[in-house]
């Protein structure tokens, strides 16, 4: 069956024996770098593609038009009427 429990776990509390502890021990410090090591790797990549992406400038030389009043008094006017049809 699947939950039997292996020779080298707890029959009661299903925790590694001693056995199995000291079996592991020799491998911990190798499996711990290999961690880090995956770990450094993947937050390196994330890092990359964070800052790659927030040097997006692809319309900076684009010159934003200037807005009359009456215009931005109507887009302010048209964006509470739909913030309040939202509530």
């Amino acid at each position: 069956m699947v939950f039997e429990p292996s020779p080298y776990q707890d029959r009661r509390t299903w925790k590694m024996t001693p056995a199995m502890l000291r079996a592991r021990r020799p491998f911990l410090k190798k499996n711990v770098a290999g961690l880090l090591v995956l770990l450094g790797v993947t937050g390196g990549i994330y890092a990359y593609t964070y800052r790659f992406l927030q040097k997006d400038n692809d319309f900076v030389d684009v010159p934003i038009p200037p807005i009359d009043e009456k215009e931005l008094a109507q887009l302010r006017r048209e964006y509470e009427e739909q913030k309040q049809r939202r509530a």
